[in-house]
């Protein structure tokens, strides 16, 4: 299967389908519209996510890279478990269950220097899964949702915050696989371009 076609069958694509409009943060159909600037920005981080884990084999997955502790499979699976951790907070008002303990693991980087032996599809699968959860969650909410008061570590915040540190979160860790595949494991390509389009 061709990547644009897997990206469009695992709902990667629903949102910015046109290239020629993927530089332009802008409210989105569906959805009121600060809510809909947040969700073109999601969006577009997922590209370069998606774009720094393609063609990854499951050996450069699971490669401890050189002078660090998480793999490349570690980071995806962190990025599943701290978007879920996100949806449980601002959706649900909780937080992981007990019973969870494979997303508190992941979430907090536990292990993740461990071999996970699970192809790219497995975890690009859990992102679009809860990617979807996600938009359908901002679709159901108003504007005034993302003022909601509450707090980050003691300090006072709002469901917007908590929503645009994920986005840091992602972009971070997009940074640190990238960096991971071009220089820190045995497989590195040096000349791989995470800014690609095509």
């Amino acid at each position: 299967m061709g990547w644009d076609r897997f990206r469009i069958e695992m709902g990667y694509a629903s949102v910015m389908t046109e290239l020629d409009r993927f530089f332009i943060i802008q409210e989105q159909d569906g959805y009121t519209p600060k809510i809909g600037l947040l969700v073109s920005m999601l969006q577009n981080s997922r590209h370069y996510l998606l774009r720094a884990v393609r063609d990854l084999s499951q050996a450069e997955l699971d490669a401890r890279p050189l002078g660090a502790v998480n793999t490349i499979a570690s980071l995806l699976a962190h990025l599943n478990a701290a978007e879920t951790m996100f949806q449980r907070m601002t959706f649900e008002g909780r937080r992981f269950a007990p019973d969870e303990i494979q997303l508190q693991t992941d979430f907090r980087l536990e292990n993740s220097d461990q071999t996970r032996n699970q192809p790219l599809e497995v975890y690009l699968q859990a992102l679009a899964e809860t990617r979807t959860r996600t938009l359908q969650g901002m679709k159901a909410r108003e504007d005034a949702w993302l003022e909601t008061e509450t707090t980050f570590f003691g300090q006072p915040a709002n469901w917007h915050y908590y929503w645009f540190h994920y986005l840091q979160d992602e972009v971070r860790h997009t940074g640190q696989i990238t960096l991971i595949r071009k220089h820190l494991i045995p497989e590195a390509q040096k000349d791989f371009n995470p800014y690609s389009m095509t």
